[in-house]
């Protein structure tokens, strides 16, 4: 009797901890159905309050400096692919049908937002590779290793190529002084500097696109556009709260949509966390995910991954990831960053002021002026007269070098 009566209580054992692990798989297998939908009428508020929690993060970056290491990988196909072959590899063998780019990049910035002022150097890890995905052949590369020294104020920008290699020879060194771009009064930052602020945080980039989301269900009661309705769902975990929203995107042809998922997460001040772009058909168009560090209750990004889909297979053709390191935040600066003593010029290098239309040379941490027969002052004063077309034009050809290779890196 004894033993029947142990016997039961093993196969009770046994049965309670089936069921328990049938559980304990079935949430884990099914967080999914933990987001519970928002009703519309509180759609705006939640969209009111990313918006203005994660700007009022963005807002507290006042000085930030820190390091990012960017790879990036792109897959060229058909005529595109031979292009790449012929222009930018070895060119040896039979052409591929795919051929991948592979950069990896550093960039060391330094930023004071209140001032306008920005610093960084961007510089090649490693020469640029090619290689066939589909065979792992190593295809060769002409690229040039280099890198390039940015400063910029709210009132000029000035750019140092400090060395470009061919074979380990130097062919060019020199500094350019010029006015910054603007528009409708204000700096273009992504074309003409390295903004760690923009390229990192793109939470902060749909703030424009929640105010149209808040006005529009402000106005109408809800989002929806020919059928298709924004959607928001809430997830509670402890302490923790995340948002997934599905935004609509009308496309181009009528009836066509994409539809974009994106997260954001209570632990990382709710800044979004995942983004992704699929087609009507559940395609995969983009996918991007953010990583977060809290430094004195500032979330500053540590890592940035975005990859790009492409074809009827939705095979991945585009990706870049960015490792941020080094990070400070709002500690003092010196001065001197934000001059063109930190540009790494080396005595006997060029600087020319576009603004002021003169050269100098750089000796010691000083500017000397250049004589008035230099080539750039000759330029200036009577280009006509001392120079003839074939200069003329050699030295048009050569600033419209420097100036291509002062934004080499930036792409």
């Amino acid at each position: 009797m004894k033993k029947r009566i142990l016997n039961k209580t093993k196969l009770c054992t046994v049965v309670l901890l089936t069921l328990l692990n049938f559980v304990v798989e079935g949430l884990g297998n099914n967080t999914e159905k933990n987001f519970q939908p928002v009703p519309p009428d509180q759609m705006s508020d939640i969209l009111t309050m990313i918006s203005n929690v994660t700007q009022s993060n963005y807002d507290k970056i006042k000085i930030w400096q820190g390091k990012v290491d960017a790879t990036i990988g792109i897959i060229y196909e058909g005529t595109e692919a031979e292009r790449v072959f012929k222009n930018k590899t070895d060119g040896v063998g039979q052409v591929p049908k795919k051929v991948k780019r592979l950069v990896e990049t550093t960039v060391e910035f330094a930023v004071n937002s209140e001032k306008g002022l920005f610093f960084d150097k961007k510089f090649y890890r490693s020469p640029v590779r090619y290689i066939d995905p589909n065979s792992g052949r190593v295809l060769g590369t002409k690229s040039i290793v280099g890198s390039t020294t940015t400063i910029a104020t709210p009132e000029y920008r000035i750019t140092n190529v400090p060395f470009i290699k061919r074979k380990d020879v130097i062919i060019t060194r020199k500094a350019v002084k010029e006015k910054r771009a603007f528009t409708e009064g204000y700096p273009t930052y992504r074309k003409d500097i390295f903004d760690p602020r923009i390229e990192a945080i793109d939470g902060r980039a749909f703030r424009g696109s929640f105010l149209f989301l808040i006005n529009y269900i402000e106005k109408h009661g809800e989002f929806r556009i020919d059928g298709q309705s924004l959607r928001i769902e809430k997830r509670v975990a402890g302490t923790t709260t995340e948002y997934r929203m599905e935004i609509p995107s009308p496309q181009k042809n009528p009836g066509e949509f994409v539809f974009t998922t994106m997260i954001f997460n209570s632990d990382k001040g709710f800044n979004i966390t995942l983004s992704e772009t699929r087609t009507a058909d559940g395609k995969l168009y983009q996918k991007a995910i953010w990583e977060y560090e809290a430094i004195n209750g500032v979330y500053l990004p540590t890592r940035k991954m975005i990859q790009t889909f492409a074809g009827e297979n939705a095979v991945l053709d585009n990706e870049r990831e960015c490792i941020y390191t080094n990070l400070k935040l709002n500690q003092a600066i010196p001065e001197e960053t934000f001059t063109y003593k930190n540009l790494g010029l080396k005595n006997g290098d060029k600087f020319i002021d576009k603004i002021l239309n003169k050269e100098y040379t750089y000796q010691d941490e000083e500017l000397i002026p250049a004589s008035s027969g230099s080539s750039y002052m000759l330029k200036q004063t009577n280009p006509i007269k001392n120079l003839n077309k074939h200069c003329k034009h050699c030295r048009h050809k050569w600033e419209r070098l420097i100036i291509l290779a002062s934004r080499w890196l930036d792409g």
